[in-house]
């Protein structure tokens, strides 16, 4: 037997091997908040459709001509609920968790490309003069406007491309693909604003006001109001301090506040600038006990150029946090007998966050963590999960792909083999929480799928090297 089965806690180095809002709800209200999400966005694509048909359509325009609009106005709306999708919006986050929003995005962006591209076409072959209207020096106001946002739209799918190919400097990509978002936005909308076949009618005038006035409601909260709440309740760097596997524990404490209170397992967008106004930030998640909101503690892997950054910072350093966001959590969830942990690498950061606020709460369930990684040193946060085990009902499985000599554990990765023998009894009944790379988490997934445990018991988040 290769697992800790014993019901008295203890910290099991078995080697084998196999990384992030706002409350997330479960049952029905998941159920509620998702429909809720879908019918508003169905809203948000069909409407202008119905409005265009009943107000706008030319009696005298053919086939072509009326699929033509029909593809401009579906594509608009498209990129309206993409921008929609990326405004850290808590409730939507907390609804579908924060990878499948992100999983959204990219899909109603394709989407959007696909349909302004067939619009393009269409609108070639309906218009006399053909490519020529493409002549951005002798066409139309609502073309000029079309033009800019679709050259932006495909630069942006051309930039994320090359961004998984080359793995460019975060930052530049995200700057740069933040302002082909908005020349795709505001082309879009003056595109069809006017266009005053459609704009004139008064009902639709209105729609497409408020579309305006919703698409500048989204950049205020993104860009002006989260940077403002985060200057008013920014936090004080306590300690930075290298630990285990090649990471930095950073421990923040509230800067005259309470400081704002999370969900175990949840991230926060940290920026170390003089200001929450400055442009860099990147996600992290909390691994600190939810107990004490004003006390946050990061730990943070060297995988990129701001986590080297953050070995720099001195105590009393000013910082601040735009958070918390994200769905990876186990509140809500106090009828599970009991939670597997299955993380891969830095993915155990949220593992430790809702571990600690376990045995904080005194939950005297019995749980279990498999922990992947390639070596030894690889296994970051040990000494906190070691301290762990003596507070709670908790079995731990190390897994390693390159193990020491004389390691006695599992060895390779996590897969179903290692399942069959680390799942508890009652498997199906438990919730099992996935952090790890993509490739891990998807094949972890089908893994315990294939053990008959129900897709809504599986919470996943993966990470990304940014």
């Amino acid at each position: 037997m290769v697992c800790n089965t014993d019901p008295v806690p203890g910290y099991f180095s078995v080697t084998s091997v196999g990384g992030c809002g706002d409350e997330l709800v479960h049952g029905r209200a998941a159920r509620t908040a998702r429909v809720a999400w879908f019918a508003g966005y169905l809203l948000l694509i069909t409407l202008p459709l119905v409005l265009a048909w009943v107000l706008a359509r030319d009696p005298a325009a053919g086939p072509v001509g009326a699929t033509a609009t029909d593809t401009g106005l579906l594509a608009f709306s498209l990129v309206v609920v993409s921008l929609v999708l990326m405004a850290r919006v808590p409730s939507l986050v907390a609804a579908f968790g924060i990878e499948h929003v992100l999983l959204m995005h990219r899909l109603v962006a394709v989407a959007a490309v696909l349909l302004v591209l067939a619009h393009l076409g269409l609108v070639i072959d309906e218009d006399p003069r053909g490519w020529s209207i493409l002549d951005v020096g002798d066409t139309s106001a609502p073309a000029r406007a079309a033009i800019a946002a679709t050259v932006a739209m495909l630069c942006a799918v051309l930039l994320a491309l090359r961004r998984r190919r080359r793995r460019p400097r975060y930052e530049a990509w995200r700057m740069a693909h933040l302002f082909l978002a908005v020349v795709v936005v505001v082309g879009g909308w003056l595109h069809v604003w006017w266009l005053h076949q459609l704009s004139d009618r008064p009902v639709f005038a209105v729609w497409f006001g408020l579309l305006g006035l919703v698409m500048l409601g989204v950049g205020f909260r993104r860009w002006l109001w989260l940077p403002w709440r985060a200057l008013r309740r920014s936090y004080v760097v306590e300690q930075v301090e290298p630990v285990a596997g090649d990471a930095v524990r950073l421990e923040l404490r509230a800067h005259r506040h309470e400081g704002r209170r999370f969900k175990p397992g949840q991230f926060a967008w940290l920026k170390i600038g003089t200001s929450p106004f400055v442009f860099e930030e990147h996600p992290f998640s909390i691994s600190s006990t939810a107990q004490t909101p004003h006390r946050k503690e990061f730990t943070i892997k060297a995988l990129g150029d701001f986590s080297e950054l953050l070995r720099g910072l001195r105590p009393g350093r000013r910082v601040f946090l735009d958070g918390p966001y994200g769905g990876f959590t186990v509140e809500g969830l106090d009828a599970s007998p009991g939670f597997v942990l299955i993380a891969g690498g830095v993915g155990v950061t949220p593992m430790l966050s809702i571990l600690r606020t376990l045995a904080d709460r005194g939950d005297r369930r019995a749980h279990r963590l498999l922990l992947g990684a390639r070596t030894w040193d690889d296994l970051i946060l040990r000494h906190e999960i070691e301290e762990l085990c003596g507070r709670l009902d908790l079995s731990v499985v190390d897994v390693l792909e390159e193990p020491p000599e004389d390691w006695l554990g599992e060895r390779g990765r996590i897969d179903a083999t290692l399942l069959d023998r680390c799942l508890p009894e009652r498997a199906r009944a438990h919730d099992y929480f996935l952090c790890g790379p993509p490739p891990m988490v998807v094949a972890v997934s089908r893994q315990l799928r294939s053990h008959g445990v129900p897709l809504r018991r599986i919470h996943t988040e993966r990470f990304e090297v940014v």
